[in-house]
């Protein structure tokens, strides 16, 4: 029965295994480049198309994916149906048991149902915001920020401090400026302190023009404490800020300039010391090889070996060692021709130019190398355990057959080896950086002018907006996707 056992796992475990990370792969190779031309209805349809290089472990990534895309292309509806669903499935995900953890701690995180990454679920009720604020619903708006916190409160309390986490400032600076269009200026106030402090505690460097405004509001407003919380030092009187009178009218860009990262694999190779220490080596960017020194992870088997040593006699693993090879999810950063946007309105003479809110490179970087160790033991007491489980099968299986014992053997390693890909699934359709501009503007009707610009100062990509009319306080948001 265990032959059998084993043998139905080897056949159904290498294809498994091996769907579950070329259907990452090929998606990479096939919707990577769908932003960057603009038709982003071609490049839902042909996701919709492709409905089977998903399958029901990557449904979040499914929808999620083309809630981006509808977001894009300026239809906020669809956008948030799309965007909802894969709400509700992270939730359900994240809120009922987890049974599936006992099979990948087997096997491989391919086979676990796709979460998404933090930064995913933030930017998920981000970008769900952002459509309700291109409907100027601004009330549903700040509903998806103050969930923005919820996520990030939930993550800290069930991490309990063994993986770092920050706030993210972006948020909170467009809900202080939702506020502040809605008279809300002591909440406003409040979500510019969380800005400014989120940012201090990012990767994202905290923008110049966000620093500024939050010194000047808080210093009319009377907030000494806060100034002095936060260190802020001004660098423009504020004269030259703008956001200070929040009655003033105002247009408002988002810029999404190029692609996020893709996940590549690092192999990484070593030896498990049981109860003793760590050795792995893999290779940087560099092609310099590292070498990690660490405590062991306990092996959950030894104390329930010692148990049986005690009864029976029998020997423990304790000091054994393994040599373990595995791959790990590293971010692969893709180029952007376009570099920073400019805005004008009406007959201005000059372009306002926008500034970085929100940067994914920074934010993937940061979020592996915080999870990094977590996802490092967790792989090498996996393979550990299935290098156990395999020495087990393979003297369990033997036969009065040289050649069968051959093919069982090398068959249990092919399975081993297979087992060993890292979970590079991600949602690559995500901007590489966003960016803002503010102009205020007189209520009225007014022509609406943005250009994508390259590193050198060459436009890459323009758009414009004839008639946009801009109600007495209001704050209009356009957006501008140059994914490219």
């Amino acid at each position: 029965m265990r032959k059998k056992s084993f043998g139905l796992l080897l056949c159904i475990a290498i294809p498994l295994i091996l769907l579950c990370t070329s259907r990452a792969l090929r998606r990479v190779e096939l919707f990577s480049d769908i932003t960057t031309g603009g038709e982003y209805l071609q490049g839902i349809e042909k996701i919709r198309q492709s409905k089977d290089l998903y399958g029901n472990l990557n449904r979040l990534l499914y929808y999620y994916d083309q809630g981006v895309l509808f977001h894009y292309a300026g239809l906020f509806d669809s956008s948030l149906v799309q965007l909802q669903k894969a709400e509700q499935i992270s939730e359900d995900l994240y809120t009922r048991s987890i049974t599936n953890e006992a099979a990948s701690i087997l096997t491989n995180d391919n086979l676990r149902p796709y979460r998404g990454w933090r930064y995913e679920r933030i930017l998920l009720h981000e970008l769900m915001s952002f459509n309700y604020l291109g409907k100027n619903k601004y009330d549903e708006s700040l509903v998806e920020t103050r969930k923005v916190q919820l996520v990030i409160d939930n993550f800290r309390s069930h991490d309990k401090g063994r993986e770092k986490y920050h706030d993210d400032g972006m948020s909170h600076y467009f809900s202080s400026i939702v506020y502040a269009a809605q008279g809300e200026s002591d909440n406003s106030h409040i979500s510019l302190f969380k800005s400014i402090r989120a940012y201090r505690e990012s990767p994202v460097p905290l923008p110049e023009i966000v620093c500024n405004l939050a010194y000047h509001e808080f210093d009319i407003a009377g907030r000494d404490e806060d100034i002095k919380l936060l260190g802020l030092e001004p660098t423009v009187g504020p004269d030259s800020v703008t956001g200070l009178d929040h009655d003033q009218s105002e247009i408002v860009l988002v810029g999404y300039a190029g692609n996020s990262p893709v996940l590549g694999e690092t192999v990484w190779w070593g030896t498990y010391i049981v109860d003793g220490m760590l050795l792995l080596h893999y290779r940087n960017p560099n092609g310099d090889t590292v070498l990690v020194r660490m405590p062991a992870p306990p092996l959950p088997e030894v104390e329930k070996e010692k148990r049986k040593q005690k009864k029976d006699g029998e020997k423990v693993r304790s000091g054994q060692t393994f040599h373990v090879k595995f791959a790990l999810p590293t971010p692969v950063i893709r180029e952007s021709k376009t570099s920073y946007f400019t805005m004008r309105v009406d007959s201005a003479s000059d372009a306002a130019r926008s500034f970085v809110v929100s940067d994914l490179d920074k934010i993937v970087e940061k979020e592996l190398e915080d999870r990094k160790n977590s996802i490092l033991i967790r792989t090498v007491l996996r393979v550990v355990l299935r290098t156990i489980a395999a020495q087990k099968a393979k003297k369990e299986m033997q036969t009065q057959s040289g050649v069968a014992n051959l093919l069982i053997n090398v068959g249990t390693d092919i399975l081993s080896s297979q087992l060993e890909k890292a979970d590079t699934r991600i949602c690559f359709l995500l901007p590489k950086t966003i960016q803002c501009i503010r102009i205020p503007v007189e209520p009225g009707v007014h022509i609406l002018t943005a250009a994508a610009h390259g590193r050198g100062g060459a436009i890459v990509n323009r758009k414009s907006w004839d008639e946009l009319s801009v109600a007495p306080v209001e704050k209009k948001f356009v957006f501008f996707p140059s994914l490219i």
